[in-house]
Parts: structure tokens; C-alpha cells; sequence
């Protein structure tokens, strides 16, 4: 399966933000001007939202930023969305793992941190077998989890530099 990240840019924006989730998944999800709007509002955050493509078809949205705390630097899965027509092949996986391994090849962040909603057991489900793991926060109805980057950071080419 071929998925990649590309800009969000003039030419293909408008086509992106045409893509949707299923109607009961909107609760979970911002729609995607939404997304990018955020990732602007959030750029002294290092914030930056990659459209996610399989082949030459856009099929979603990845809004990543920065947060840091005493000192270390982590990795905020902010927003994630596969477009209805796509979801249930396996889309959502593969770029969520390809997206994961970019950010652990960076060697800049000590963890990737996510949060969703407690009803979202699709987006459970999908984090869990992608190895993160429950932080045990909970703030009013999201979830937070954690997939922790130190072996990646020990063993990066960034790290022994």
C-alpha cells in the first residue's frame, strides 16, 4: 500500500476539505478547514497538517504540533481523519504507522501524545494496535495516550549526532 504526506496547498486544499467522515464520526473529528485553520492558529507550535495520499488520490487529513513540557518536547496527534470512501481498507493504519515513523525518524520528540474521544472505540482500537498505550488522564470526554519515543531518540542517527 502506497501512502504518502504532501502540502496542503492552493491546488489541492479545496479537494481535501471536500472529504468527510461518516456522519456519526463527526463528533470526533473537526472538519477539515477546521484542521487547517487550527494548525494556523497553533503555529508557534510547530503545527503543520499533511494531506495524506494513497497513490495520487487524496484520501485524508494529519494535523500534527509541538508541545512541550519540563523541557521535552512532544508530539501532538491533533487531528486525524481517513474520508468515508476509504475508510475499512486500511488506509488509516498504514498512515497513521507511516506518519508515526517520520516523527520517530526526526529524533526530536521524547513521545507522540494523542487524545480521543471515550465513545471513539474505532480510534481506541487503531492507537492501541499501533502500540500507544493509556496515560490513565481523562479530560471531561477525552482520552489521553501516550506511544513514548525514547528507543527511537537512543538509537537515531539525530540522537548519537
Amino acid at each position: 500500500m502506497t501512502i504518502h504526506f504532501r502540502e496542503i496547498t492552493p491546488d489541492n486544499w479545496r479537494l481535501l476539505n471536500s472529504l468527510k467522515v461518516k456522519k456519526e464520526q463527526s463528533k470526533y473529528v473537526a472538519p477539515n478547514v477546521t484542521i487547517m485553520a487550527r494548525a494556523y492558529v497553533y503555529r508557534s507550535q510547530n503545527s503543520h497538517v499533511h494531506a495524506i495520499y494513497h497513490a495520487e488520490l487524496p484520501i485524508g487529513v494529519l494535523m500534527q504540533r509541538d508541545y512541550e513540557e519540563n523541557g521535552k518536547i512532544y508530539c501532538v496527534l491533533d487531528q486525524f481523519m481517513i474520508g468515508e470512501q476509504y475508510q475499512g481498507r486500511g488506509y488509516g493504519r498504514a498512515a497513521l504507522q507511516e506518519w508515526m515513523s517520520l516523527i520517530g525518524t526526526e529524533g526530536r520528540h521524547e513521545a507522540i501524545t494523542l487524545c480521543y474521544h471515550e465513545d471513539d472505540e474505532v480510534a481506541c482500537k487503531l492507537y492501541e494496535s499501533a502500540g500507544f498505550q493509556h496515560t490513565g488522564e481523562v479530560d471531561e470526554d477525552e482520552i489521553s495516550m501516550v506511544y513514548p519515543l525514547i528507543c527511537c531518540l537512543e538509537n537515531s542517527d539525530v540522537h548519537k549526532k
